[in-house]
């Protein structure tokens, strides 16, 4: 090196850089090329640059000047997934997006840009930095405080065009420089130009001494802020550049009251888990649009009203989004009819062809509707079968987690600007999905002119691009989405480990992205008849358990002389007393007593009046057999609001039949499409045109605690009435036979009353739902916000030890007759018996 008349010993080496550069890459083509090997690695950015993708995308830094070229910043943001949306700044006809308060957060390279030929890297360059960009930046440092990181401060460009030569402009910087220099490192003297700039601001320039980059951006900053319950923050939304992403833009033609707001609060809370943010318990409207707001699932373009982004909704739209024409999923499954049956139950509709039969649905909703309805309908054509082996095991035709990822893949990743639909096609041997969209640019960047599925199948997990960056975010908070870049990787690996195959990549043009699974070669031949595989029929389960998501958190309790809730409300004289149990000596609610007591006259006393924590409840003797009594109560009153009758001795609900008619039909958005049901039958005695009696399909409650989570048990059933409302058939024996009746319902059928009631409960939404509280409208402010699933949690479970059921099915017929025989008798015998009895909804 003593031999280069431009090198020097007595020169630190940092100083010599841009010497360096002039004398040894002055070739502006030569120098881009060595410095796009050099800021490209085959590595990962480091924790401190995650950390900082993280505080951009919680608003606690909107704007990042760097005197560097590499791409770590933004390499890190594709990783984190975070911040949506990077506003990249490198040359001056970037400047247009540069804003001194930005919506979005910035990146601004002050030394310009390799690749374009633009960077300011020679000792000549390092003097001096463009006069628009000083321009724009200055009010920037003016109004805002400055963290300095990293930065030696040697080249005169930054440290007078940006700094010394602002100080009076900027009023000395007022707010603030935090010169962060290494620990080991602290009592030695500052570079000359900070020394000067130190001295000149005073005590507006704080030296900070810091372990190492990442540690001051991980622990001290990011981990720091989110634990100590910091709240994201945002510029309120303009309606932003022209280059926002698709999903980020606002749609002011909606409302957010056309979104489910408790299912944004809950996946919210969820996502705000994942980042270590501060969230209620309980459902707050002003958290849930603050937050919303802040990571782009609504704003305000104009005015002070919010409007759901194509984000928002795509995602939390109550009906069908409107933000694209083409968010829904054309699925069709081809092949013998047999196995379309075994697959989607007899009920379902076919359209036969000239060697197969097809079944063809078209699958819509808001994002999460949609994956819950794919899940289940590829749960069922991933039927499991007995593998016959020296050892012999359970085995699909499909893993799941590849399942999974193919549809997340689907639905996250496509082009919604298109009027496209994603197209999903099942075969006995395959499924196949087309969506929308090729390869976004970022990926095809990391591909270096390679095959994307020669790339992965050979190890390459870190291949990453969002066209979508809203919905892949929430996705992954909501647990649906893997957040590494695996999901590629994983589906092939986990195809390959269950000996099927995957093929997947984009078209041609580049305009769709192809994803096709084969199954493994004995499911294909067992649903062809022709496999080693055992001939075990396997089935799909559906449960029914609906967890419950949202449970109140309080329980209040006042002191009573009546000895039951019958006493109670009849002793009130028409005092208002909410739904509630009695229990030694305590009225125990889960309305909120101390604020009724507060705002109504009530018969309580309101300094008897207590509360207490549902968890406190749980620890007293008698404590959970009174929160179920409570929940079950809130069912059963949901259910009495949609019009049903309430049977509240047997926690059971039916519908009546209508006042004009005998019969009643419900029509109702089914599994897949609408479909209509009699839900009251009337018999007829068989020696005359008289009634006999009325069949009511019913419904059953029982709420179950499932480890540290609650559930909701739904049972579908009969009920026998003689007058087709509430007058039910009085005999002890009826409860026996009711039993009887159901248990002449098989699989498909005790599904499909499943879907039914569900769909009732729902009244036609999707996602999450709140029990309607059926009390007077004085009380119903007092009411609990109990928040319930839509989704049964199902399963394929071999059914060979079940050969015994398909036995009786095959005699239900008979044994249906002899059930009917036996129910006219009781109603004829509970006629002359108790011809005046009361309707059994009696209910308070």
């Amino acid at each position: 090196m003593n031999t280069l008349s431009w090198y020097s010993d007595s020169v630190p080496l940092a100083d010599l850089y841009p010497v360096a550069v002039r004398n040894l890459l002055n070739v502006a083509n030569d120098r881009r090329s060595f410095f796009e090997d050099m800021i490209n690695p085959e590595v990962q950015p480091n924790v401190g640059y995650r950390a900082l993708a993280n505080i951009l995308h919680a608003g606690w830094v909107r704007t990042v000047l760097t005197a560097n070229f590499d791409e770590c910043v933004q390499r890190a943001s594709i990783i984190q997934n975070r911040p949506h949306h990077l506003v990249s700044i490198k040359t001056p006809s970037d400047l247009i997006r540069f804003s001194s308060a930005p919506e979005n957060p910035q990146l601004v390279y002050l030394h310009g840009s390799v690749e374009h030929l633009t960077d300011r890297n020679l000792d000549t360059d390092v003097q001096d930095l463009d006069a628009e960009i000083v321009d724009r930046v200055k009010p920037l440092l003016r109004d805002h405080p400055v963290i300095v990181i990293g930065y030696r401060g040697a080249e005169p460009s930054i440290m007078r065009r940006l700094f010394l030569d602002n100080v009076d402009y900027a009023n000395r910087f007022y707010n603030g420089i935090y010169w962060c220099v290494l620990d080991r490192e602290i009592d030695l003297p500052l570079p000359p130009m900070v020394a000067e700039l130190a001295a000149r601001i005073g005590g507006n320039f704080n030296k900070v001494g810091i372990r190492h980059f990442d540690d001051l951006l991980d622990r001290e900053l990011w981990h720091r802020l989110s634990t100590e319950g910091h709240q994201p923050t945002r510029q309120p939304s303009r309606g932003g550049p022209i280059d926002v992403p698709f999903d980020m833009r606002v749609q002011e033609q909606d409302s957010v009251d056309d979104l489910d707001l408790v299912l944004l609060f809950t996946r919210l809370r969820e996502y705000a888990l994942v980042l270590s943010i501060a969230a209620p318990d309980a459902f707050d409207r002003e958290w849930t649009l603050s937050l919303a707001e802040t990571f782009h699932l609504i704003g305000k373009p104009t005015g002070n009203e919010f409007h759901p982004t194509v984000a928002g909704n795509l995602l939390f739209s109550k009906g069908e989004p409107t933000a694209s024409p083409g968010a829904h999923v054309r699925l069709r499954a081809k092949g013998p009819e047999r196995w379309l049956r075994q697959c989607f139950g007899d009920d379902a509709d076919f359209l036969p062809q000239e060697d197969d039969s097809v079944y063809e649905v078209d699958i819509r909703g808001n994002l999460w509707s949609q994956l819950d309805q794919l899940t289940e309908i590829l749960s069922l054509v991933n039927r499991q079968f007995r593998l016959k082996q020296e050892v012999s095991r359970q085995a699909r035709s499909y893993n799941p987690l590849a399942l999974k990822e193919m549809i997340v893949n689907a639905l996250v990743h496509r082009n919604y600007e298109t009027d496209e639909a994603v197209e999903i096609e099942i075969t006995p041997a395959s499924i196949q999905t087309v969506s929308p969209g090729g390869l976004v640019d970022a990926v095809v960047a990391q591909m270096y002119d390679s095959e994307l599925e020669a790339l992965i199948k050979s190890g390459r997990r870190s291949i990453k691009g969002y066209r979508n960056s809203v919905i892949s975010d929430l996705f992954y908070g909501g647990g649906q989405m893997d957040h590494t870049g695996s999901g590629l990787s994983d589906m092939w690996r986990e195809t390959v480990n269950n000996n099927g195959d995957v093929t997947f990549g984009p078209t041609n043009s580049n305009t769709r992205f192809e994803v096709a699974i084969r199954a493994r070669q004995e499911a294909v031949d067992e649903i062809t008849n022709t496999a080693v595989a055992d001939e075990s029929q396997v089935t799909r389960y559906s449960s029914n358990i609906l967890p419950i998501s949202a449970m109140p958190e309080w329980v209040w309790h006042a002191g009573t002389t009546a000895g039951t809730n019958k006493g109670l409300y009849h002793s009130a004289s028409g005092l208002p007393v909410p739904p509630g149990l009695v229990q030694d000596g305590r009225f125990y609610t889960l309305f909120d007593l101390e604020e009724l007591a507060d705002g109504l006259v009530t018969p309580f006393d309101v300094g008897d009046i207590e509360a207490m924590r549902v968890d406190e409840l749980l620890l007293l003797p008698n404590g959970t057999n009174i929160l179920i009594h409570l929940l079950q109560d809130a069912v059963l009153r949901h259910c009495r609001a949609l019009g049903m009758q309430v049977d509240w001795s047997r926690k059971r609900a039916h519908f009546p039949r209508y006042e004009d008619g005998d019969e009643r039909r419900v029509t109702y958005q089914a599994r897949y499409k609408r479909a209509t049901r009699t839900v009251v039958k009337v018999r007829m005695r068989r020696d005359s045109d008289e009634v006999s009696y009325y069949e009511h399909k019913a419904l059953s409650v029982t709420i179950l605690p499932a480890g540290e989570e609650w559930c909701l048990i739904l049972s579908p059933g009969y009920a026998f009435t003689r007058n087709g409302f509430g007058k039910l058939i009085g005999n002890e024996k009826i409860n026996s036979l009711s039993t009887r009746r159901a248990a002449k319902d098989f699989n498909a059928s005790v599904h499909n009353d499943l879907t039914f009631w569900l769909a009732m409960l729902i009244e036609g939404q999707s996602g999450l739902f709140s029990l309607l509280p059926d009390v007077s409208s004085e009380l119903e402010p007092y009411a609990p916000n109990i928040v319930i699933s839509d989704q049964l949690v199902g399963a394929s479970l071999n059914s060979s030890a079940f050969d015994d059921l398909a036995i009786s099915q095959a005699i239900a017929d008979d044994e249906m007759d002899e059930l009917d025989t036996e129910l006219m008798k009781l109603a004829d015998m509970d006629e002359v018996e108790n011809p005046d009895d009361n309707e059994t909804d009696q209910g308070v």
